[in-house]
C-alpha cells in the first residue's frame, strides 16, 4: 500500500511538472508572438526573401476587384500590412476603412473586399482567444509553482524540463509533417472559422492574399515564431526556477 501511494505521488508530481512545462511553452509562445507583432512579423524582411514584389507585379494587374496595386511602393505595402496587423490585434477595428495609395499619396481604392473583411474579423477573434490562452498560461505558472512549493516538490532541472518541452514540440512537429503543413493549414481553417465564411482567396481576387503571398509568408512567420519561442523558453525557465528556490527556501523563525 505504501509503495502504491509513493508511485501515485510520483505520477502526480510528474503530471504537475509536465503541465508546468506546457504552460511555460505557451507563455514563451505568447511572448514571442507579442514581440513579432510589434515589428510586424518581420514583413519587410520576408518581402525580399520570398520576392513578394514579383508576386504583386505578376498578379496585381490581373486582380478582378481592385486595380493599380502594382503601382504602389514597397513602403506603401509595408504600411498596409502593418495596418492589418494592428487591426487584428484591436478586435478588427478599422478594417473597413483601409485603403492604398499611389506614390504621390493619393488614395487609389479601398484595400479589402467584404469577404476579406469578414475573414480578418474572424482572425481578430481567433487572435483574441489565443491571447487569452497565453495570458492564462502566464497566470498558471506562478499558481503551479506555489502549489508545488506547498508540497515541497523538487523542481526538475532546466535540462529535464527542456527535454520534456522538446518531446512536446517534436510530437506536434511530427504530426504536422506527417499530415503535411499545407494540409494542416487548410484543415485548421475549416475547423476554426465559421461555416460559410470565405477564407481561401486567389491572388487574382484578393490584394490581401497577394500582399502576404499566402500561405508562403505564414510558413516563414510560423518558423520564426517557433524559433523565437524556443530561444525565450530557457530564460523563462531559469527565472522561474530561481523564484521557486526562493519559495521553498526554509525561513528562519
Amino acid at each position: 500500500m505504501k509503495q502504491s501511494s509513493s508511485v501515485r505521488q510520483r505520477l502526480l508530481a510528474q503530471t504537475q511538472w509536465t503541465l508546468f512545462t506546457l504552460s511555460a511553452l505557451l507563455a514563451a509562445l505568447m511572448l514571442a508572438w507579442q514581440l513579432l507583432a510589434s515589428v510586424n512579423f518581420l514583413y519587410p524582411l520576408w518581402y525580399e526573401v520570398i520576392d513578394i514584389e514579383q508576386t504583386i507585379t505578376t498578379y496585381g494587374p490581373r486582380n478582378r476587384y481592385r486595380h493599380q496595386f502594382e503601382n504602389t511602393t514597397k513602403a506603401e505595402r509595408v504600411r498596409v500590412f502593418a495596418a492589418i496587423v494592428a487591426a487584428i490585434h484591436d478586435h478588427g477595428k478599422g478594417l473597413e476603412t483601409l485603403s492604398y495609395h499611389d506614390p504621390a499619396g493619393r488614395v487609389i481604392a479601398g484595400l479589402l473586399t467584404p469577404p476579406e473583411i469578414t475573414h480578418l474579423q474572424d482572425v481578430a477573434r481567433l487572435v483574441e482567444i489565443l491571447q487569452q490562452i497565453g495570458w492564462g498560461a502566464w497566470l498558471a505558472l506562478p499558481v503551479s509553482l506555489m502549489l508545488a512549493a506547498r508540497r515541497r516538490l523538487p523542481m526538475p532541472s532546466i535540462g529535464r524540463l527542456m527535454a520534456t518541452a522538446a518531446g512536446i514540440f517534436i510530437g506536434v512537429a511530427g504530426i504536422i509533417l506527417l499530415i503535411g503543413p499545407v494540409q494542416v493549414f487548410y484543415r485548421l481553417h475549416t475547423w476554426i472559422f465559421p461555416a460559410g465564411h470565405a477564407w481561401f482567396f486567389y491572388y487574382e481576387e484578393s490584394l490581401m492574399t497577394m500582399l502576404m503571398q499566402a500561405p508562403v509568408l505564414f510558413g516563414y512567420i510560423a518558423l520564426t515564431l517557433a524559433v523565437l519561442s524556443l530561444l525565450l523558453f530557457p530564460g523563462l525557465l531559469w527565472l522561474l526556477s530561481r523564484w521557486y528556490r526562493y519559495l521553498v527556501k526554509p525561513r528562519p523563525f
